[in-house]
């Protein structure tokens, strides 16, 4: 115990210069630290115990030394100031992070765990994103919590519903026009406790649903505003909600070194079991950004409800083989990879998507 009370007192009179690399284990007031230099030995370990002390400790690095952090709050924040100030700065998945670690989990492990993570070659940092990204993100996130406040607050009114012998048709419609003529059908058996009850959730239903279109309206104008945002949803699948969703991750399209990699990026690839010679390719594997994933494989199924089965045209006739030799579901999975390969083009360039014209010729982007 004495010998390593001597050896974390050594480390942290160590002059964090000598460092190359320096690793934060983030918090609200208490921050882990440690450096490495080149040659991955840990010189120095400091625990600063106010964002005073730490931003003091960021402001005296020298702009050769590089800071890695993980993602969570405060990171984004923290690793801009830093390229103010001249540093570079690397954002590592926490995920990716926890699979380094060793030992019990604490604020000196994790913050060896980020060091170990950074020599991981495969792990592909975070992009940091600028203010107004984060913003947009921000309204993103907010959104998708009433959608899914609203969806449940639904399921709870029809559950609830069910229980006394009423039993409402899934929709929208079901809850906004046949839910209130069942409260004041009189013959309904249901307590006045429990109609009272149902009302208050229709209300706060409905307050959800206002705030969702005042999201939606504020994306939408958004889209309209943005030239990349207008050039994505010349894709067909690709409405306003994705294409904000897109520009706000910031992805950095160039990180990929093709289309197939920006799609598995965001979990919209096959997943595999293989094992020497046999190659086993599964379902969907569902790594990466759910939410955009969600939101590609919904306009993919819009896509596929509005077909039309006497369409002549080449991509229509592509989708109705698709559905006709996968089924609606998995043919939406593959419109929307074939979607998230457009964009990785469309993001690299300032080109706009056009369809496949009926003469044959294949899709092309036009300017």
């Amino acid at each position: 115990m004495k010998k390593n009370t001597t050896l974390k007192q050594s480390l942290s009179s160590t002059d964090v210069s000598a460092c190359t690399t320096v690793a934060v284990d983030l918090a609200k007031q208490v921050f882990q630290v440690a450096g490495e230099d080149a040659l991955g030995q840990v010189l120095y370990e400091e625990r600063l115990k106010s964002r005073e002390a730490f931003h003091a400790f960021l402001r005296k690095l020298p702009p050769n030394i590089v800071v890695l952090m993980e993602t969570g709050p405060g990171a984004q924040a923290w690793a801009r100031q830093l390229q103010a100030q001249g540093n570079l700065a690397r954002i590592l998945p926490a995920q990716l992070v926890a699979k380094h670690r060793t030992g019990a989990k604490n604020d000196r492990n994790d913050v060896l765990a980020i060091l170990r993570a950074n020599r991981d070659q495969k792990i592909i940092a975070v992009p940091i994103k600028s203010a107004s990204a984060l913003a947009m993100q921000a309204l993103h996130r907010a959104r998708q919590g009433y959608v899914r406040r609203r969806t449940a607050t639904s399921n709870q009114m029809r559950g609830l519903l069910m229980e006394h012998g009423v039993a409402l048709a899934q929709g929208d419609v079901a809850i906004s026009q046949t839910l209130p003529r069942v409260l004041e059908d009189a013959t309904q058996p249901l307590p006045d406790m429990l109609r009272e009850l149902i009302d208050e959730l229709l209300g706060e239903w409905r307050q959800l649903g206002e705030r969702i279109n005042v999201l939606t309206g504020r994306l939408e104008a958004a889209a309209k505003e943005d030239e990349t945002a207008r050039r994505l949803m010349t894709v067909r699948g690709v409405g306003p909600i994705i294409a904000t969703a897109i520009l706000a991750k910031q992805t950095e399209p160039e990180r990929f070194a093709d289309a197939r990699r920006f799609a598995a990026y965001f979990g919209l690839v096959p997943d595999q079991n293989s094992s020497g010679s046999k190659v086993r390719l599964g379902r969907m594997c569902k790594r990466g950004d759910g939410y955009v994933r969600s939101l590609m494989v919904q306009g993919a199924h819009a896509v596929l409800r509005q077909l039309r089965p006497d369409s002549e045209q080449p991509d229509d006739r592509r989708l109705q083989r698709w559905q006709s030799r996968l089924g609606r579901k998995e043919a939406a999975v593959r419109l929307a990879n074939r979607n998230l390969r457009i964009i990785w083009v469309l993001l690299q360039n300032d080109q706009t998507y056009r369809r496949q014209p009926a003469d044959g010729r294949p899709a092309a982007t036009s300017c």
